[in-house]
């Protein structure tokens, strides 16, 4: 993969992160508003459900994101 892939996947996994972590963040201020306009509401377990869901989603956009920073830092060194 080349350099303009990686910074792509470590794009789009901080902005999955900054999305979902927003999104529990909102949600423990506003249990009454559905969290990312109601896409997750079929998680089972409720508000708790969903708020686990949707921390373990921000935690693999940040891995994503890490792991595509890392590797471009190694292309980019050869």
């Amino acid at each position: 993969m080349g350099r303009g892939g990686y910074k792509a996947l470590e794009v789009v996994g901080l902005v999955i992160m900054g999305l979902c972590a927003q999104a529990v963040i909102r949600g423990f201020f506003n249990r009454d508003s559905e969290m990312l306009w109601g896409a997750v509401a079929w998680a089972p377990g409720g508000f708790t459900g969903q708020v686990i869901l949707l921390g373990f989603v921000a935690l693999v956009g940040l891995a994503l994101g890490g792991w595509a920073h890392t590797r471009q830092g190694a292309t980019e060194d050869r």
